[in-house]
């Protein structure tokens, strides 16, 4: 049984991963609504794959969440354009939207209550004022935090010379 499971549980990670990226970086929409299907399949096999993919989606959201708050901070410092911050967050929210779609509807309603908190209260707890200078330079240090938030862009960026950053490399 465990042994079933992890390698579902793998399966849907590697299938749910995979398709995000056909998602966004093709038109093969076929693809995305058979990954979709598939998900849903298996998630109805098992509660055990629906709990787990709301707990994916959760983390999912908490990333996307706080993607977006250092890129208010990029911002606010100056080292990130409108542009890129767009395309920043819109890619983390990508990710997250396609594992919001396979989840059942009473799950999505849970969702959407638990990622309305989570904006709200991460950005309550965030100072919303400009931040210090030191802060912005510790942001853009080389291999930091720009440089990783960067990657969400979908362009190569360097966490030191000649070292090629992960794509989507969490901040």
């Amino acid at each position: 049984m465990a042994l079933g499971f992890l390698g579902g549980l793998a399966a849907a990670l590697v299938l749910g991963s995979t398709s995000v990226l056909a998602a966004q970086t093709s038109p093969a929409d076929d693809e995305a609504a058979a990954a979709r299907a598939a998900m849903k399949e298996w998630m109805s096999a098992s509660p055990e794959y629906a709990r787990l993919q709301l707990d994916l989606v959760k983390a999912q959201a908490g990333l996307a969440v706080r993607i977006e708050r250092l890129v208010v901070i990029g911002a606010r410092c100056e080292l990130l354009s409108e542009e890129d911050g767009q395309l920043i967050i819109a890619n983390a929210r990508a990710e997250m939207e396609f594992g919001r779609s396979v989840l059942f509807e009473d799950q999505q309603a849970d969702f959407a209550l638990y990622y309305e908190g989570l904006r709200k209260g991460a950005f309550i707890a965030a100072d919303p004022g400009m931040p210090r200078p030191d802060e912005c330079e510790d942001f853009a240090r080389p291999g930091g935090t720009l440089v990783k938030l960067l990657t969400w862009t979908g362009r190569r960026q360097f966490i030191s010379p000649g070292v090629v950053a992960s794509p989507r490399t969490i901040p």
